[in-house]
């Protein structure tokens, strides 16, 4: 039996698995035969394909290409693309764009994108009211069951995120310091304690570790939102 004689649903759904978790195998699978050439560029790939290979400013490339191509992978639902598209109008692009980028990063994070959970949540926790509790219930989602755990997930996700935004996007991230206003919270401070002495150089250990659940949410973000504005003046 061939491989263009497998069944098409079968053949979309081996090119949206390899397309998930990485675009050089989905470009190798384009190769294999004129069936999966075809079925690599089916909706239901586009929406799942990984676009972390590719940097997000890809100056190296043809600007045109790469355009049509993340519009074709926004057309059909790809978190990853609405998630890039929003941290650049949001971030990057010139004040009118801020709105609509905040739409695509509010996709993204629908989506389940952990990229884009953490910008919309830390952007919506400097807000007011109702947008800065919804930004702490995003934020949760990103939280495992213990601290020690959940600091090592969001250290992840901040770095890389402060890479992308670091030059172009600062004056855009003083904007968003200077409206930040802590949360009052009535906590007995065990939370804001954990989180000063756990870091790289002086870590607690397991036996000293905390549920995430029994932490103070306010005081975690707070330190969060301390880390991320980090050097930001």
């Amino acid at each position: 039996m061939s491989i263009d004689s497998l069944p098409d649903d079968l053949l979309v759904e081996i090119s949206s698995g390899v397309g998930a978790s990485s675009l050089s195998d989905i470009r190798n699978l384009r190769l294999v035969s004129s069936s999966f050439r075809k079925f690599c560029d089916d909706r239901y790939v586009l929406s799942r394909l990984s676009l972390q290979e590719i940097p997000l400013f890809p100056w190296f490339e043809n600007p045109v290409r790469f355009s049509n191509f993340f519009k074709r992978c926004r057309r059909f639902g790809n978190p990853e693309a609405f998630y890039r598209k929003g941290f650049i109008n949001f971030f990057i692009d010139n004040c009118n764009r801020k709105h609509k980028g905040l739409g695509f990063l509010s996709k993204a994070a629908e989506k389940g994108n952990r990229e884009a959970k953490y910008v919309y949540g830390m952007i919506l926790i400097c807000r007011r009211g109702k947008l800065k509790q919804k930004g702490f219930e995003i934020l949760s989602s990103l939280t495992k069951p213990v601290m020690s755990k959940t600091m090592e997930e969001l250290e992840k996700l901040r770095h890389k995120i402060r890479d992308n935004v670091w030059w172009r996007g600062r004056p855009v991230m003083k904007q968003l310091k200077r409206s930040y206003v802590r949360k009052k919270c009535e906590c007995n401070g065990e939370t804001r304690k954990f989180l000063l002495n756990n870091c790289a150089w002086h870590q607690w250990g397991a036996d000293n570790d905390m549920k995430t659940s029994s932490a103070c949410e306010i005081c975690l973000w707070h330190h969060e939102v301390e880390l991320f504005f980090d050097r930001i003046e």
